[in-house]
């Protein structure tokens, strides 16, 4: 992690390169300053990189070895290369005793790299020290990622009891990188509990940081604001916001839901070229990162931008093979609220995003996700015209009927399937005996011939 604004940190190691430094030294500031431009997306980092190269060919010095591998990762991630990314990383090690004073952007860089790939559960791993690592600067930085990684799976009310607990705890001289990841963290957990006001309060500060390559660190906690057209319009986030990320793509990588929430902000507004400026990038890191959440996304994205339910619905099943709850719960309503979805499978995924959010925390998201299940149970149900089949057998099932009789048929109780569908037993229950009056069957059995026979 860049531990100072970037401006300061390139005044700084440029006003270094000015004295007279020997080889050695000369190449590792000028790795030094590669790894600062890259993590912002600076136009000219290839150049930096390639001078940087240069000069630990002609030094051969360990320490700007590692600095150009950062420098090389960074650049991978400002463009969404996770793969590429992890490779060179992979090649560092931490723990070498020569390393010590590098251990920390390294282990930082492996964690956002975890964090983007949706490896979750190694990125908790990584963000627990040993005993061997200290410092204030570094823990806490090691909290803003863990934080991170709790608002990508859902734990809500944990990441923000951590990040105020750090923020009004933690050193006095905490890193302006670390703070703004803080700051992000606790707008996001307020907004999606409803509590708005107080969501303001705390992004409201940080809408003045508005000049690049400084505003780069603030862009998560800007991708928070823009759901707020309160904050948004009038500090015109969004489009700040995009060009931000047309630099580097690095703030979309460790939270899930980023990307299709500026896509949904930007068809809102009416904003075209900024809904196809944002697809485009996510679907450019899809394409590096070639993985089911990456894909999922890009799905999200493109069915906002082009109001395609097809692709909504492809978006969701990606998203539950994955640990991205909110992201998950956030494309279901987005599925919902799409007018090309018929009136039930839109009740249905509304119900199931309200049970979604109600499970990781976000009361306010709920309450969202309730208000469109009122609206949808006041529209008239479906009746096919005369020229029209009327569906009968396992096509009469409704989508959420569909993934409860998928469950049951293949084993599961009927408390798996509410755990695993995120509904009560209950909703299981009644959808169960839905399902055999219209499949006109009695028992578990004849259900699962009537599932085999329908996939054959």
């Amino acid at each position: 992690m860049a531990l100072e604004q970037p401006t300061v940190a390139l005044a700084g190691l440029r006003a270094a390169l000015d004295r007279p430094l020997d080889a050695r030294s000369r190449s590792t500031l000028l790795a030094l300053v590669a790894t600062v431009a890259a993590r912002v997306g600076h136009p000219d980092t290839d150049a930096m990189l390639r001078d940087a190269g240069t000069a630990h060919a002609a030094s051969g010095d360990h320490w700007s070895a590692r600095h150009l591998a950062l420098g090389r990762a960074a650049r991978s991630l400002s463009h969404g290369d996770l793969p590429g990314a992890h490779a060179v990383l992979a090649a560092l090690d931490p723990d070498s005793p020569g390393a010590r004073g590098d251990a920390p952007s390294i282990r930082a860089e492996r964690i956002l790299v975890q964090l983007g790939l949706g490896r979750h559960q190694d990125a908790w791993t990584a963000t627990h020290p040993t005993p061997n690592e200290s410092g204030s600067l570094f823990s806490s930085g090691l909290i803003a990622l863990d934080c991170l990684r709790m608002v990508a799976v859902g734990e809500l009310p944990e990441a923000a009891a951590l990040a105020v607990t750090t923020l009004s705890s933690g050193p006095v001289d905490l890193s302006p990188q670390v703070r703004a990841l803080f700051v992000a963290v606790i707008g996001e957990v307020r907004y999606r509990r409803g509590e708005h006001d107080d969501a303001r309060a705390v992004l409201r500060p940080c809408l003045a940081e508005s000049r690049w390559p400084d505003s780069a660190l603030w862009t998560p906690a800007f991708c928070v604001a823009v759901r707020d057209r309160n904050l948004s319009v009038a500090a015109n986030l969004l489009t700040r916001v995009v060009a931000d990320l047309h630099r580097s793509v690095r703030s979309l990588l460790p939270v899930p839901h980023f990307g299709p929430r500026l896509v949904r902000a930007a068809v809102a507004a009416g904003d075209t070229p900024a809904s196809r400026r944002v697809t485009e990038l996510v679907e450019s890191v899809a394409t590096r990162t070639p993985v089911p959440l990456w894909r999922a996304l890009a799905d999200q994205t493109r069915g906002l931008r082009d109001s395609d339910p097809d692709a909504l619905r492809a978006a969701v099943d990606g998203l539950r093979t994955t640990a991205a709850w909110p992201a998950l719960a956030d494309a279901l309503l987005d599925l919902a609220n799409s007018p090309a979805v018929r009136a039930a499978q839109a009740r249905d995924a509304a119900h199931e995003a309200a049970a979604l959010y109600a499970r990781i925390g976000a009361p306010g998201d709920q309450a969202t996700a309730d208000r469109r299940c009122a609206e949808l149970g006041t529209t008239p149900r479906h009746r096919p015209s005369g020229d029209e089949a009327v569906r009968t057998g396992i096509e009469a099932l409704t989508p959420a009927e569909e993934r409860v009789a998928e469950m049951l048929a293949s084993g599961a109780t009927k408390k798996e399937a509410a755990r695993s569908l995120f509904v009560s037993f209950h909703t299981v229950d009644t959808q169960l005996r839905s399902i055999y009056h219209k499949l006109g069957i009695h028992n578990r059995m004849q259900l699962v011939r009537a599932w085999d026979s329908s996939r054959r």
